[in-house]
């Protein structure tokens, strides 16, 4: 044996493969119970579960941590994340959990097996897809038949091994859906000295995938899980398949290209068409806390108008369901719970400002589009032609375009066109307009708005140490000096379009929002709102409301008279967006 053979090897897990096998059983001690605690039967009525949803709990009804059983704790954790979603998910959570541990009661994988024989569908239409590759797993671990515990290993392993390298990918800077380039290829052997992938005429991919697929058709239980989740693989256009079919697509028309060339090299040369400009891409980042049909007609009008991804941070979850009807390619819906914090390396702000700030740059560090826009959920963009025109437009001095608001005046009844009003200033008008326009309250409000008049900013991406505020980009720490305030693209914004919304979210602006107390010398809306409450009880805020927000005809008129109204139908948003 050589010196060099003596030298100590250097290992990934200290301790070798021993360690290892250690470390996982030391997280699979059996989930204990209380006194009378238990699992349901395997004759469990299923009926009442799919039926029941899942209820917040009275903090009085919750035991001390130090009386919790395992399987209590366990059954607390899984309420907080299936809050009004059915019971039986939570059951099926449940049974997960103690099946994933070195002991459990007997019935727990024949209820389980059970639940997948007789409710599949309604599972798939409830659950999370991660939920679902737990599913898969609980399988390999403990399915009845062989195929099932084949093709759960199998594709647990698959899932485990996507994980891995996604994750570790998410470093790289690049999108899950946005793939490498093919210049950039590195010439080298891959671990354990395997040659790579033959990017044209590899089959490694297909193979694997078809016999996970025809294995799985040996077991009626096991095979709708199965197929489900490759169907979803085959449709996310951020895997490492996507990702292949891409560049093989690309490789390929480079060949092809290279043989055109080669064919047509003796050929008299065309003139060549009069080059264009590329469009500019753009995108969008939101923290939104709302439910899925407040957000769905938000995605719809975006992707109709071209945006190249929508970023959305959910500051509170929405059911499984929920999140897969808004399921589109170019929509990123990131959940911000307990986990996502965790991962963040930051506790959660408390002020949902800070929390807006902090994701919106977040996605603009890994952001893959040349420009991005901040927006909240009730805002929507309104270019006088095109989004590309504006951005092909700005000075390339410009590092973000300040988009003017335009807020919405609220109309009796439901009309297919909308009305919003522009600040004087972006209409090019004297501010003495809000006298005739608001006798009583024009001269106490900035520019005659009840919400934000700074407006938002589309940020060209790629600039360094840039930071979004909640209106502004900021560098350095420093609002940026060079943002150009544009008027052909607005904002439209949709802070009060009606009564009962305004009244509904008045205590919350007033404590938290755009109306509390800044500090600020003169007379705020806050203040104004407080006095009016003072004077005349709840009716108070009713009349600044009829007064500043409501269409009144002589309102209508002053403000298109003096080029302040924007009137749209925003058909976009009635629009299908999964055929976007």
């Amino acid at each position: 044996m050589s010196e060099a053979d003596d030298t100590p090897e250097t290992l990934t897990y200290d301790g070798g493969f021993k360690a290892v096998v250690a470390r996982m059983q030391a997280r699979e001690k059996p989930l204990s119970f209380s006194r009378g605690e238990a699992l349901p039967g395997i004759g469990l009525d299923f009926a009442p579960l799919k039926a029941a949803l899942v209820q917040e709990l009275d903090p009085k009804d919750i035991p001390r941590a130090k009386d919790q059983s395992g399987n209590t704790r366990k059954s607390l954790e899984l309420n907080a994340e299936f809050i009004g979603q059915p019971e039986l998910c939570k059951l099926h959570g449940l049974l997960i959990a103690h099946l994933r541990k070195s002991g459990q009661p007997a019935q727990s994988m024949a209820l389980f097996t059970r639940m997948w024989d007789e409710e599949a569908e309604f599972l798939f239409r409830h659950l999370d897809p991660r939920w679902l590759v737990s599913a898969i797993t609980t399988f390999g671990d403990h399915g009845t038949t062989e195929v099932q515990r084949r093709v759960g290993t199998s594709m647990s392993v698959l899932f485990a091994a996507m994980k891995l390298y996604e994750s570790e990918r998410l470093y790289s800077g690049f999108a899950p859906d946005k793939e490498f380039k093919l210049k950039r290829l590195v010439n080298s052997k891959l671990p354990l000295n395997m040659d790579r992938y033959a990017l044209v005429s590899g089959g490694l991919d297909v193979n694997m995938l078809a016999r996970l697929w025809l294995d799985a058709e040996q077991d009626c239980t096991i095979a709708p899980l199965a197929h489900r989740l490759l169907d979803l693989l085959n449709a996310d256009p951020g895997t490492v398949f996507r990702r292949f079919a891409t560049l093989r697509g690309r490789k390929m028309r480079q060949r092809s290209a290279k043989d055109d060339a080669t064919e047509k090299a003796d050929a008299e040369p065309e003139p060549a068409p009069p080059a264009r400009a590329k469009d500019h891409s753009w995108a969008t980042v939101s923290t939104i806390k709302a439910e899925a049909a407040k957000i769905a007609p938000f995605i719809a009008h975006h992707l109709g108008l071209g945006a190249a991804h929508l970023h959305i941070f959910l500051d509170a979850p929405l059911p499984a369901a929920d999140r897969a009807a808004l399921a589109h390619p170019k929509v990123t819906l990131t959940t911000c719970d307990v986990e996502y914090w965790q991962a963040s390396g930051k506790p959660r702000m408390e002020k949902h400002q800070q929390r807006q700030a902090f994701n919106a740059t977040r996605a603009y560090r890994a952001a893959q589009s040349d420009w991005l826009a901040h927006i909240d959920c009730d805002e929507f963009l309104y270019p006088q032609t095109t989004v590309p025109d504006t951005l092909n437009a700005a000075p390339l001095s410009a590092e973000a375009l300040i988009m003017p608001p335009a807020e919405e005046i609220a109309q009796s009844s439901e009309d297919a066109v909308l009305l919003f009003r522009r600040t004087y200033f972006d209409a090019g008008c004297n501010k003495s307009v809000l006298d005739a326009l608001y006798p009583t309250f024009g001269a106490y409000l900035r520019s005659g708005f009840i919400s934000h008049t700074v407006g938002k900013t589309m940020a060209r991406t790629g600039l360094s140490d840039a930071r979004f505020g909640v209106h502004l980009l900021k560098r350095g720490g420093v609002e940026v000096k060079n943002a150009k305030r544009v008027q052909s693209l607005n904002v439209l914004h949709r802070h009060a379009p009606d009564w009962p919304g305004f009244e509904r979210h008045l205590a919350f602006r007033l404590s938290q929002g755009s109306y509390r107390d800044r500090g600020q010398s003169r007379l705020g809306l806050g203040e104004i709102i407080d006095i009016l409450i003072e004077d005349h009880g709840t009716a108070g805020p009713k009349k600044l409301f009829d007064e500043v927000c409501a269409a009144r005809p002589d309102v209508i008129e002053t403000l298109e008279k003096h080029r302040m109204l924007i009137r749209t139908t925003l058909k976009t948003t009635l629009r299908e967006y999964a055929n976007v």
